[in-house]
This record gives structure tokens, C-alpha cells and sequence, in this order.
């Protein structure tokens, strides 16, 4: 009996070994899944917002961000040269977002209300998304912090904006779809309500910030149907007369 149990014993231990799944060399191994290279700039960007955030661009490292996503340094370089380059590509993500493209291109049968609604719904939306807040905060410290950098990235990125959203102004101008005066001729002015939305959706928030955002949304639509009606251009004329005219020349 003792020999029969002896020999059972060597034989169940002989057939572990062998088995396939009884060495840790022969166990499963982890899976490394390697993302797509858009979904990881992606995440390097989500990633340096927050370490943007938290100790702003100048004190931010890139060892930091690279830790965020468990990326060695080396691995973070492969898809940026260096700090100033991830945030110039934040903003540029928010200013030059497909969204964004052709606010003022007119389409075939547009009439000013629909390009209007058209702008505001895609700049509000902007307005809306904590990503566009946390960088503008991000704008409005560095610019104190370094200057320079900060003018830099007007002059590269908002500027260059504002250039192209102007030439599609013009272009509804050129075709007498839009009135020509001082506000339709300067991109900013008819863009600044929405960063006084923005401002107050920052500074106030919860319902508070929601009604009074309502309440800009709405004056800077009733602003940009009657100041950029051309027909309403028209008509202001003709009441103001000549002389008024040749005041608003000099």
C-alpha cells in the first residue's frame, strides 16, 4: 500500500512539471497594448494641462507630464520637443478646432441669421468646455510670468485666428451680405462678448454663471443682427444725413 501511494505521488509530481501552466515562465504574460500615436499626443496633452494647471507652464517639467501618462522622457520627446511646444499646441487645438473653421463662411442661401447663430453656437461652445477655461487662466498668469512667451503665442496663434475669421467677415462685406462699418471690420469687437462669457463662467459658475451667460448670449446676438444687417446699416444712414455722415469721414 505504501509503495502504490509512494508511486502515485511521483507520478502526480512528474506530470505537474510537465504540465504546461505549472512554471511561472509558462505563465500568461501581460498584454502591452500600444495606443495610436493621435490618441497618445491626446493624452500628453490632457495630461500637461493639469501639470500646466497645478505649477504653471514655467514650473511644470516634462518629467512630470511624462509620468502621467507612464511615459519614460525619452518616450514623451518622441511626440513633443519641449514644454512650449505642448502648449502652443493646446492652444492652437481650441483656436483652430474644426469647429471653428469657417464660422463666418457663407453657404448657399445663408442668410445673416444663420451665420450669426452658426458663430455663436461654436463659439459658446468653446465657452462652455473646461479644457478653453483652464487655459485661458493658464493665458492670463504666464502673461505676467513671462511676457515675451506670451506675446509670442498672440502674435503666432490668437492673431493668426482672428486674421482668418476677419477674411471670412470681408468676404460677406465684398458681397454686400454684411454691413461695412468699424464693428464688422474688427473681428475682436464682434468676438468680445463671448470673453465676457467666458470671464463669468469662470469667476461666477453653478446656476448663477448659467443664467447670466443666457443673458450675453442672447444681447450678442441682438448686437450682431442689427449692427451687421446691411439694411439696417442703410436705414441708419439715411436717418443720421449727410452731415452726420461726413463727421463719422473725419
Amino acid at each position: 500500500m505504501r509503495r502504490y501511494l509512494r508511486r502515485a505521488i511521483t507520478m502526480r509530481s512528474s506530470s505537474s512539471l510537465d504540465s504546461p501552466t505549472a512554471t511561472p515562465m509558462d505563465a500568461p504574460r501581460r498584454v502591452r497594448v500600444r495606443m495610436a500615436p493621435q490618441l497618445r499626443r491626446q493624452q500628453i496633452l490632457d495630461a500637461a494641462l493639469e501639470q500646466f494647471s497645478v505649477f504653471g507652464v514655467a514650473g511644470a517639467t516634462m518629467e512630470g507630464i511624462a509620468q502621467r501618462v507612464g511615459l519614460t522622457k525619452a518616450g514623451l520627446y518622441a511626440h513633443f520637443a519641449g514644454k512650449d511646444e505642448i502648449f502652443e499646441t493646446l492652444v492652437r487645438s481650441f483656436l483652430f478646432h474644426p469647429m471653428q473653421q469657417d464660422s463666418w463662411r457663407w453657404q448657399e442661401a445663408d442668410s445673416l441669421e444663420e451665420a450669426v447663430d452658426r458663430f455663436l453656437e461654436r463659439v459658446y461652445a468653446l465657452v462652455h468646455d473646461a479644457r478653453m477655461q483652464a487655459i485661458f487662466r493658464l493665458l492670463i498668469a504666464e502673461s505676467a510670468r513671462v511676457p515675451d512667451l506670451i506675446l509670442r503665442w498672440h502674435q503666432g496663434f490668437i492673431a493668426s485666428h482672428a486674421r482668418i475669421r476677419q477674411e471670412e467677415l470681408n468676404e460677406g462685406i465684398d458681397r454686400g451680405l454684411i454691413a461695412d462699418n468699424p464693428v464688422s471690420r474688427d473681428f475682436t469687437v464682434v468676438a468680445a462678448p463671448a470673453l465676457l462669457a467666458l470671464v463669468t463662467c469662470m469667476t461666477l459658475g453653478g446656476d448663477t454663471a448659467a443664467a447670466k451667460l443666457a443673458q450675453i448670449k442672447a444681447a450678442h446676438r441682438h448686437m450682431l443682427l442689427v449692427v451687421l444687417d446691411p439694411a439696417a446699416a442703410d436705414a441708419m444712414r439715411r436717418t443720421c444725413g449727410p452731415s452726420n455722415e461726413a463727421a463719422e469721414a473725419n
